[in-house]
Order: C-alpha cells, then sequence, then structure tokens
C-alpha cells in the first residue's frame, strides 16, 4: 500500500513537472513593465528608454496604444495564436475605442507580426501593415539592425494611424484603370440603351425620360454603373408592346419589377476593449519573416 501511494505522488509531482515546463515554454509576461517587453538582447537599455518615450507620447496624444513584445522564440507555437493571446491578456488599447496595437518580434524563429485592435482595423489595414512590414522592418531585420526597424515601423504606424490609410500614399497601383474599367461598362449599358430606344414610339415621354436619366447616370462613377443595368431592363420591358404587334392578338403584356432592395449589412464589432488600458483581442493585422 505505502509503495502503492508512492508511486502515485511521484506521478503526480510528474505531471505537475511536465505541465509547469510545457507552459512555462509558451508563457510571456501577464502585464507589461512598460511599453517595450524585450526578453532578449537586440535592444540596449537606451534603445528601450527611446521607444518607451514616443509610445507614452504617441499615447498621451491619440489615446492609441502600441506594444512591442521581443522573445527568443515561439517554442513552436502559431504566431497569430501568440499575438491574440498577450494583445487579450494585456488589453491593448482603450475599452471603448479598441484602439491597441501589438507588434511581436520572435528572433530566432525570424518571424514578426503587427496585430491591430478592431477600432484601427480603418486606419491600419492588414494591406498596409503588411507593407510596412515588408518594405520598412523586414530589410532592418534582415542585417540585424532591430531597433531601426522597429523605430521606423512605430513611426509609420504612428503616422497612418493619425491620418486615413489611402492606397495611393503607399501603393505603387495606377486608380485609372479601374475608372476605365467601370466608364467601358457604363458606355457600354448607354448604347445598348439608346439601341434598344430607337424603336419606342408609343411611348415618348417615358422614352425622353429613361435617355436623360441614363445619360445623367453615366456621368457617375462607379454606383452609375450598376444603376444603368436597371434602366436597361427597363428600357426591355418598355418595348415588350412590340411583341403584341407582331402577334396580332391584342393581349397586353405586364410587366412586373420586382424592386430589389440593396442592403448593406455592416458588422460592426462591439467588442469591449481593455488592456494597457482594456482590450479584450486583436481584429486584425498581417505577418512577416526575414
Amino acid at each position: 500500500m505505502k509503495l502503492y501511494n508512492t508511486l502515485n505522488k511521484i506521478l503526480l509531482i510528474s505531471i505537475i513537472f511536465f505541465t509547469n515546463a510545457i507552459f512555462s515554454q509558451n508563457s510571456f509576461p501577464l502585464k507589461p513593465k512598460n511599453y517595450v517587453t524585450n526578453e532578449t538582447s537586440v535592444l540596449t537599455k537606451e534603445e528601450e528608454d527611446l521607444l518607451n518615450l514616443k509610445l507614452k507620447s504617441f499615447e498621451d496624444s491619440t489615446t492609441n496604444q502600441l506594444f512591442v513584445f521581443i522573445a527568443p522564440s515561439l517554442n513552436g507555437n502559431a504566431i497569430e495564436d501568440i499575438c491574440q493571446d498577450i494583445f487579450k491578456t494585456w488589453q491593448i488599447g482603450t475599452n471603448e475605442k479598441n484602439n491597441g496595437v501589438l507588434i511581436a518580434i520572435f528572433i530566432d524563429d525570424r518571424e514578426f507580426r503587427i496585430h491591430t485592435g478592431y477600432g484601427l482595423e480603418g486606419a491600419l489595414p492588414d494591406l498596409l501593415t503588411k507593407r510596412i512590414q515588408d518594405e520598412v522592418m523586414r530589410p532592418k531585420f534582415k542585417t540585424n539592425d532591430y531597433y531601426d526597424g522597429i523605430n521606423q515601423g512605430i513611426d509609420k504606424l504612428i503616422f497612418y494611424s493619425k491620418n486615413e490609410y489611402k492606397p495611393d500614399e503607399f501603393d505603387n497601383e495606377n486608380p485609372i484603370g479601374i475608372f476605365l474599367f467601370f466608364y467601358g461598362f457604363s458606355l457600354i449599358c448607354l448604347i445598348t440603351i439608346f439601341w434598344l430606344a430607337k424603336k419606342i414610339t408609343d411611348k415618348p415621354g417615358k422614352k425622353k425620360a429613361i435617355l436623360i436619366i441614363s445619360v445623367i447616370l453615366f456621368l457617375l462613377p462607379f454606383v452609375g454603373s450598376f444603376l444603368l443595368i436597371i434602366c436597361v431592363l427597363i428600357t426591355l420591358s418598355m418595348r415588350k408592346d412590340l411583341y403584341d404587334d407582331t402577334k396580332g392578338n391584342g393581349s397586353n403584356w405586364k410587366s412586373s419589377s420586382s424592386s430589389s432592395s440593396w442592403k448593406s449589412s455592416s458588422s460592426s464589432s462591439s467588442s469591449s476593449f481593455g488592456g494597457g488600458g482594456g482590450g479584450r483581442s486583436g481584429g486584425g493585422g498581417s505577418s512577416s519573416s526575414w
């Protein structure tokens, strides 16, 4: 019996030991002592102080919170999961605005991520954070210049969180092609409407109205292109009386117009945030490596 109890105790101690060992690999501080948590030697104390000073000033002027976490390794875990855990545990951002950002860097794995709160997804979309990582931070990390890479990445995040991101400011893409596509589509619809309307003789008032409306919609970008499709359908329905003349049976054609209501469903995330100021989770972000 004593041997049985002894074996049970040894087994229980072993389970506790190995459980702690496993969880200690994935651990991070439950509370950050400052904006920068550095568990490696890639930053000097002076560099940490400079970054902390900049991030404190950023929060004081905007209420946005930006934290940096630097660790040796992911220990085999997914970077998205760890960042989400850190974001939730540290409660980055304010409860009202969900306006937190986390930069997490894992040196041995050569991976890093910018994790954003829901409130900053508009100002810092995933496309932008990915470009900041790949074009600003990664080149510096490749030369082991971690301070400069983090500092310049922070500068970009601060700038775009205060100034709404516009793709043409950061991308090389030209929006002219988009406009040409929509106006080309609109032109096709307009020509179709005029061609169909040529043979409408019994409804001059309606014909004139639909042509005027079509020309006005043609001049409207984007939205006008979609509304012109409705004009094409209306013009087609106005020509149905031609089939009556062909058949000569005097039957009346009834056009039933099904009015489709456009509903824009905006999924507004009302997750409460705590953290540094109150946040519970991040809304988006991007990962990269060097």
